[in-house]
């Protein structure tokens, strides 16, 4: 009896062994094609796909590299950093007849937003995304876009198969997708499966997706996976049509966790209009050995720290100050009328940024902005924008009164005596923030100014005096009409208090005195500042007008 029990006891224990072994075989079978790893682990793949359009060959080729953020038995979060970029080689033979120059289909390209010239997709630049992955490689969540042209999907996601349930040798993952084509410049919102990568869609097409996996090669290092991929659209109105199949080797490293390669070949069939184009597609990546991804990163290294020192040194050229030596022939460069040697000294000096500005250079510069060769004018003017910081004060002054984007105020109100003439450049205040240079054009007798704002979009407007202010006085100014700048006749003169008027000939100014002559033939000599802003305004633009005049007796 004793016996029997224990008999049947091992009988037991032996079943129970049984099952707990084939339950472990089982669990080992399913976990090994799992994506699950340590945290931090960094893994890369250099990528080619290749496009034999009728016309031309496009090649994708880049670098995508992954680093693991988080991994347990329920999800992995990865960050992805890489993309590929885009290159073309035209083929010899003669365009086929029906594919225009365009596009496919003639002339203009197809009605349907064109895959094949898109600019926006993401996936053709270097860019960065957070990607959530289920162990079996399902998208639980992605943060930013990679997109690919030519419905192959995000590149961030490329090397990421959909793994079986347990321990099968064959799956398949038959889905219902769905097409975008919209604004090309917006992130798609159908994922991986949106060959067009946009929101706000023009139009949806429904598209049957089934991709098949069989494993042909498994040991103890690697799983070899057959993969077979299905996407069509079916024929709906004049939208164009898509039917792309394919079939390849994915490889999956069984003790990292980590896809291997792939080597896959693609047909897809685009038709419209009864017209069909064949576009054959092969998508090759392959994991990177930790060598290589250390020479890469040894290389960029090596080439940001070498651009790094030439920064350095080019910031320490500039900023170093010129020498005795070099300053003498620089001086004698620009006095030399040699074209040559002026143009070649002022790109120097214009690539100089030393803190201490030298007025003997400045002052050297400075006529040569009115030389009748055009480029060494301009080049006068950057030469001397880094030598002297009250001409590039008022050059950037200048520059910003010719364009018509917001200005400071200059606080120069004006009063309704204050002279203003056509062409005049001032500042406007026509919306309740901010003021815009403009152009007079008229001063009206009700107070009135019509003005015409300055820069590209110009609008004349009629505003009233408050909303007009005189622009700085660095600002240069067109030559006062004869009938400001005609001295010879008598006007009105107002003092500071608005309250003493005078009818007197402008004689000139002397000791920041105003000399005038009364009509009753007596000289008064009147302080600046006793007359009103208007009188101010006017005598320092006759002050300005007599000192660009080339009469010295004017």
């Amino acid at each position: 009896m004793t016996h029997r029990l224990s008999s049947r006891f091992v009988t037991l224990l032996a079943a129970v062994a049984s099952i707990l072994t084939t339950q472990l075989v089982a669990t080992a079978q399913q976990s090994d094609l799992r994506y699950q790893w340590e945290k931090g682990k960094q893994f890369a793949y250099q990528v080619t796909i290749t496009v034999d359009l009728p016309t031309k060959v496009t090649t994708y080729r880049g670098m995508t590299r992954y680093t693991v953020d988080a991994s347990d038995e329920k999800q992995s979060r990865l960050t992805y950093r890489g993309g590929t970029g885009e290159s073309s080689k035209s083929k010899a033979s003669a365009r086929p007849r029906g594919f225009g120059p365009f596009g496919p289909f003639g002339r203009g390209g197809p009605s349907f937003p064109d895959p094949f010239a898109r600019p926006a997709f993401a996936g053709k630049v270097q860019t960065t995304n957070r990607i959530t992955l289920s162990p079996r490689g399902g998208v639980l969540a992605m943060e930013g876009d990679s997109h690919l042209p030519y419905l192959l999907g995000n590149v961030s996601l490329l090397p990421f198969e959909v793994l079986p349930e347990s321990d099968e040798k064959t799956w398949k993952v038959d889905s219902g997708i769905s097409i975008t084509e919209g604004e090309e410049n917006s992130r798609g919102r159908f994922g991986r499966f949106d060959p067009f990568a946009r929101n706000d869609p023009q139009s949806v097409q429904a598209a049957s997706e089934i991709t098949s996996y069989s494993i042909e090669r498994k040991d103890a290092e690697k799983a070899t996976v057959k993969k077979t991929y299905h996407l069509k659209t079916p024929k709906v109105g004049n939208k164009a049509a898509y039917d792309m199949q394919g079939t390849g080797t994915w490889t999956f490293n069984l003790k990292e966790r980590i896809p291997e390669s792939l080597d896959f070949k693609h047909k897809l069939i685009i038709d419209e209009d009864n017209t069909k184009v064949t576009v054959p597609i092969t998508v090759v990546y392959r994991r990177m050995s930790a060598d290589e991804i250390a020479k890469i990163d040894a290389d960029a290294k090596a080439r940001k720290d070498e651009v790094a020192r030439v920064a350095a040194e080019k910031k320490r050229m500039q900023e170093a100050p010129l020498s005795s030596e070099e300053k003498q022939t620089t001086l004698a460069a620009l006095n030399s009328g040699d074209s040559t040697a002026v143009l070649a000294s002022l790109r120097m000096l214009a690539g100089k940024a030393t803190k201490e500005k030298d007025p003997e250079i400045a002052d050297a510069i400075r006529p040569l902005l009115d030389s009748t060769n055009k480029k060494v004018a301009e080049d006068a003017h950057k030469a001397l924008r880094a030598w002297s910081a009250d001409y590039r004060r008022k050059a950037d002054l200048n520059a910003a009164y010719a364009k018509n984007s917001p200005i400071k105020s200059s606080g120069r109100v004006l009063t309704e005596n204050t002279v203003l003439y056509p062409g005049q450049i001032v500042q406007v205040r026509y919306s309740p923030s901010f003021w815009f240079p403009a152009d007079v054009l008229e001063a009206l007798d009700n107070g009135t100014v019509m003005v015409r704002t300055r820069g590209n979009f110009r609008q004349d407007k009629t505003l009233p005096r408050a909303q007009v202010q005189l622009a700085p006085e660095e600002v240069d100014q067109p030559k006062l009409p004869e009938s400001l700048s005609d001295t010879s006749k008598p006007r009105t003169w107002i003092d500071s208090t608005g309250k003493h008027k005078i009818e007197a000939t402008y004689l000139g100014v002397e000791d920041d005195k105003v000399k005038l002559h009364r009509t009753d033939g007596k000289e008064l000599a009147v302080p600046l500042d006793r007359l009103s802003k208007a009188d101010q305004e006017l005598v320092k633009k006759l002050q300005a007008a007599a000192k660009a005049s080339d009469n010295p007796f004017e």
